[in-house]
């Protein structure tokens, strides 16, 4: 039994070497067989060459530029054409093959290898096929009834002869329907023949010409589209409308441009490949950007009008609730905004074939992009997460009341990439958002809305504090207009310091609202100073107030 499985065993083995040799030799997965390759062409000339795919290329290339197109039909697989047809129909298709490669094509030379079996010369280490033949590769993706189609190089061997490559019968099929899209149109055809002629980098002459009178022409059309829009926005009598169609203006410019752009290059100017390739992603993106920013600003528009209407104030006391839902809003406006940007960002490199057809994967496009956008937008990004920050936190809320590097102020906006902070005297300080979060403040409205200003003042050491108290306390009732706590035992005098020039005084002022604390403190200390003055003048003593050199207080 042993000899016999050992027999067995052996035989497999050299069943499946045998096998494997037979496959490696035929070129099983070098080449497509097939029984014959366009049997109804006559022997193709000397001239076409198509034993590697650069080849193939470049001979169909100089055969069309030539006029030659039935000798051009020997480079397609008319597999599926009469044999009767083949040199009638094989010529019509190797020129409709023309016009697409001029219009939509961009040979990527670099990429198209020179030997016969197709190995990359150059391969990446994350490529799982590096360094193995290739029967089939992929030139570009041309867009057809909203799927995109391959135009393909196939390299075949018909039985008993030689493998070539020719451009596979798939997108040979294809070539009809999309002649009909991005063949000449029927102005094209009326222009005269000196405009059709070829001019600079491989574009015709009516491309270097129409291209700028294109674009010019939809971005006067939007402009005076946007300026429509301002004038009915104005006629409103709602200041909500016309925030929202005010908001309308600037993501109509851009579907302007885009949609003229777009609709001519598709059904009136068929442009050449090498201005399509950058068209049609810019296409796509000028759409992504108008949703964008429609979305935007139409939120905006109407959140401003239900949070936060235009020139109102929210840092009054009774506001303290309005003040957190603002900042809330604001952080959920932030988070809206980023999650738009981001799905507008994925549709578009998802959608332009720009990144599949030049061989850049998703991944590695989005990796690409990630690193120039930190070492280019590090500050901006830095802001935007900041501002999600304080907004999340509400560290500072729009409203509050704060104390920022010397500067009384209520904070106004909190945007993406700045704060906005109304100083007392009503000037506006723009401060980097991240600038603002790295530097300390004092928020004065954060929990209540009370507290206690101070008062200090340096006074001589022959000052009767009791005196100085009794008379603060007199004044800080008097000037009351309501800016007071309640609760008037917070009122006091203290001696903080004291030291051989004199004696520093605090007196501490209880009050109910930041907003109005600066101006009763000022006022309640002017009162004091003039009073403390006419001690001296009466008493002739300068006792309060000390008279020192300028040398000696420094």
């Amino acid at each position: 039994m042993r000899p016999g499985l050992l027999a067995i065993c052996l035989t497999l083995i050299s069943l499946a070497l045998t096998g494997a040799g037979t496959a490696q030799d035929g070129g099983g997965m070098q080449w497509f067989e097939a029984d014959t390759l366009n049997p109804g062409l006559p022997d193709p000339p000397s001239d076409v060459l198509r034993d590697t795919p650069q080849a193939t290329m470049e001979s169909f290339l100089a055969l069309s530029r030539d006029g030659r197109y039935e000798d051009a039909a020997h480079l397609l697989d008319l597999t599926g054409v009469p044999e009767a047809e083949q040199v009638e129909r094989g010529a019509s298709l190797a020129r409709m093959l023309e016009t697409i490669i001029d219009r939509r094509v961009v040979v990527d030379w670099h990429s198209l290898p020179d030997v016969p079996d197709a190995v990359d010369a150059t391969p990446s280490s994350n490529d799982p096929f590096a360094a193995q033949p290739r029967r089939s590769l992929r030139l570009w993706l041309v867009d057809l009834d909203n799927r995109p189609v391959s135009i393909r190089l196939n390299r075949i061997a018909p039985e008993g002869a030689e493998p070539v490559w020719v451009f596979a019968r798939q997108s040979v099929q294809n070539l009809p329907a999309l002649f009909a899209i991005y063949g000449p149109s029927e102005f094209e055809e009326a222009l005269p023949d000196v405009l059709r002629t070829d001019a600079l980098w491989g574009l015709m002459t009516w491309e270097l010409i129409g291209l700028p009178l294109l674009v010019i022409g939809a971005l006067a059309l939007g402009l005076l589209m946007r300026r429509y829009i301002m004038r009915l926005a104005d006629s409103r009598e709602s200041e909500l409308s016309r925030l929202v169609i005010r908001s309308l203006c600037t993501p109509l410019l851009f579907f302007v441009i885009t949609f003229v752009v777009g609709t001519v290059t598709t059904n009136v100017f068929v442009f050449s490949g090498r201005i399509s390739a950058v068209l049609s992603p810019l296409v796509i993106i000028g759409y992504v950007l108008a949703v964008m920013i429609l979305l935007m600003n139409v939120v905006d528009a109407v959140l401003d009008q239900l949070v936060v209407k235009q020139d109102e104030d929210l840092s009054a006391k009774e506001q303290e609730a309005r003040r957190g839902f603002a900042t809330q809003v604001t952080a959920w406006r932030r988070a809206l905004m980023v999650i738009v940007f981001l799905a507008g960002a994925g549709f578009v490199l998802t959608s332009a074939n720009v990144f599949r057809t030049l061989g850049f994967s998703l991944i590695g496009a989005a990796g690409i992009a990630t690193v120039v956008l930190g070492f280019a937008g590090r500050d901006i990004l830095s802001n935007i997460l900041s501002s999600m920050q304080i907004a999340l936190n509400q560290s500072a809320r729009i409203g509050d009341t704060i104390l920022y590097k010397d500067y009384f102020c209520v904070v106004e906006r909190i945007n993406f990439t700045y704060v906005q902070l109304r100083v007392w005297d009503r000037t506006r300080l723009m401060v980097p958002v991240r600038e603002f979060v790295a530097e300390p403040f004092e928020n004065w409205t954060a929990m209540t809305p009370e507290l206690h200003r101070v008062i200090k003042l340096r006074l001589g050491h022959g000052a009767d504090v009791e005196r100085l108290r009794e008379a603060f306390y007199g004044i800080a009732v008097d000037l009351d207009e309501g800016d007071m706590t309640e609760d008037t035992d917070a009122l006091a005098v203290r001696v903080a310091d004291q030291d051989t020039l004199g004696i520093e005084v605090w007196f501490i002022l209880p009050c109910n609202d930041a907003n109005s604390a600066w101006t009763y403190t000022c006022r309640v200390r002017e009162a004091l100073i003039a009073e403390i003055a006419r001690w001296d003048a009466e008493e002739d003593g300068g006792r309060y107030l000390p008279e020192i050199a300028a040398s000696e207080a420094a």
